[in-house]
């Protein structure tokens, strides 16, 4: 089970990368397209913070794969910041400032909060057992 956190890690790396790229190079950021948002007057405002979202979400991609492949040292770490970052944006879309339609990401995003989270668990408990001295 040791394998599960790296393999998460791993596909949240690919998922931020895929979000990213379309947030970050698509027409419309998939703002319309995909989420069915209307983009009126301030189209260049939420296109603008759609891409630097997609751009953050490409770096993080690529830190969660390098952990994943290179560096299991931070996948904890990783699993940590993604499992609070998937929290806080569900706390958002659905309670502090939901949006006026329900987009893709939400039902999917407490799907990936859930593994996520089992994944973080499964990583602080194996890094607690190898913490933990030896019973005499």
């Amino acid at each position: 089970m040791l394998w599960i956190p790296r393999v998460v890690v791993g596909l949240m790396g690919l998922v931020n990368l895929a979000r990213g790229c379309v947030h970050a190079f698509a027409p419309d950021g998939g703002a319309h397209s995909i989420a069915g948002l209307e983009l009126r007057d301030d189209s260049a405002t939420i296109l603008s913070l759609f891409a630097t979202l997609g751009l953050q979400q490409i770096v993080l991609g690529l830190f969660e794969l390098y952990a994943a492949l290179r560096a299991p040292r931070f996948v904890t770490l990783l699993l940590a910041l993604q499992t609070l970052t998937t929290l806080v944006a569900l706390i958002n879309l659905y309670a502090w400032r939901p949006l006026p339609v329900v987009v893709p990401g939400q039902p999917f995003n407490v799907a990936m909060f859930a593994l996520q989270l089992v994944a973080l668990v499964i990583a602080l408990t194996a890094r607690k057992q190898r913490q933990s001295p030896p019973a005499a």
